[in-house]
């Protein structure tokens, strides 16, 4: 009768550490989240290797940071606090930002300008949250939100830091 008991011990033991593992415990009061993809482009392009943020205009979401990054193709896909896939339900208020970096930063070479300049290559207004005019709704199911347009190019010098 009890020789089965170190079998049902040992497979109840792998079980309960495989069930532990696949379902990684959510952060206390992360409310249920969609999935979420959208598209930015710039001068009418996809535009890659932005970061794109979405602040909550309901101030009970507001702990729960939700963004992405684009690829070559202007798509992001929102995760919330970066490892949770989709945002919760809400309006939200989009800023995107892309910088670019120039010189060397090294200054060990004399023949070599050690100045580095850092320029923004989107618009202000699209960067900072209380000017972006941009501004989506996240319902329940699925979103695949329209493309989100951020103006001509641009390649404005950044503030020093």
């Amino acid at each position: 009768m009890f020789s089965n008991l170190p079998r049902l011990v040992l497979l109840a033991t792998v079980l309960s550490v495989l069930v532990g593992c696949a379902s990684e415990e959510m952060p206390e009061g992360l409310p249920d989240l969609y999935p979420v993809t959208l598209t930015v482009h710039q001068g009418g392009a996809p535009l890659a290797g932005a970061s794109v943020q979405l602040v909550a205009s309901d101030p009970s979401l507001s702990r729960w940071v939700s963004g992405g990054s684009t690829d070559q193709n202007g798509e992001a896909v929102v995760m919330t606090h970066g490892k949770y896939l989709g945002a919760p339900a809400g309006k939200f208020k989009v800023t995107v930002n892309k910088t670019q970096t120039e010189g060397n930063a090294t200054g060990n070479d004399p023949g070599v300008s050690s100045e580095v300049k850092m320029f923004d290559l989107v618009e202000a207004k699209y960067r900072v949250v209380t000017t972006t005019p941009i501004e989506v709704e996240i319902t329940a199911g699925e979103n695949k939100l329209d493309v989100i347009e951020v103006g001509s190019p641009v390649k404005d010098e950044a503030a020093d830091l």
